[in-house]
């Protein structure tokens, strides 16, 4: 597994701030990290990154998020730093780090997930975060936080791109359409336009170092 703890994201998301406590998806690509991957590039086994943005803890003692994954996808096997136990499965993850993971940057890396695609799906396929099962916090259904410091502290987290959908396959040739009647096939101009707001960038950083 990739040593990244820790990686600094710039996110263009309506131009506005990341919030505290969201979790994203990502793919490193080139050495940049993307939430999409064309499916034809998703033949051999890929790994996606679980990550929390901007947290409002100094250390985290665990987590949770369920998700679902589309039919096409299986998920391989799933690891994480500072002893990282699960007491879910990979996509039910009720995760405790048997030593908290403190997190010194804009993003901490909780999980990686080594994936890989079965078939091309013929439809915009995405993964979706919602709450784990059992939920830790009623009536919340998405992920949580434990503070590494206090476990009995949980925060119910959002998600990175303001929406539960968090990884795309096949996208940007395919995308769910804003336009009545559901999904089409957009041409490249108009992907452009409806994706801004999953337009990402990144930059790495040494475990420890601010960005």
């Amino acid at each position: 597994m990739k040593s990244l703890i820790c990686v600094a994201l710039i996110l263009m998301i309506g131009g506005g701030a990341l919030a505290e406590d969201t979790f994203g998806l990502w793919h490193l690509v080139n050495g940049e990290y993307v939430n999409w991957i064309p499916v034809e590039q998703a033949t051999d086994p890929f790994e996606l990154s679980v990550t929390v943005h901007d947290p409002s803890v100094f250390s985290i003692g665990g987590y949770e998020v369920g998700m679902d994954v589309p039919d096409e996808v299986l998920v391989l096997g799933i690891g994480g730093p500072n002893g990282w136990t699960n007491y879910g499965d990979p996509t039910n993850q009720i995760v405790g780090f048997q030593t908290p993971l403190i997190v010194q940057t804009e993003i901490g890396m909780l999980c990686e997930m080594r994936c890989l695609a079965i078939a091309y799906p013929d439809y915009p396929a995405a993964i979706i975060y919602h709450g784990s099962n059992p939920a830790s916090i009623p009536g919340h259904d998405g992920p949580v936080l434990a503070n590494g410091i206090n476990p009995d502290e949980l925060m119910a987290c959002g998600y990175v791109n303001g929406h539960s959908s968090v990884f795309f396959f096949g996208w940007p040739m395919w995308r769910w359409s804003r336009r009545p009647g559901g999904t089409s096939r957009l041409s490249l101009n108009e992907l452009k336009r409806e994706s801004q707001d999953h337009t990402t960038h990144c930059m790495t950083t040494q475990p420890g170092e601010k960005s």
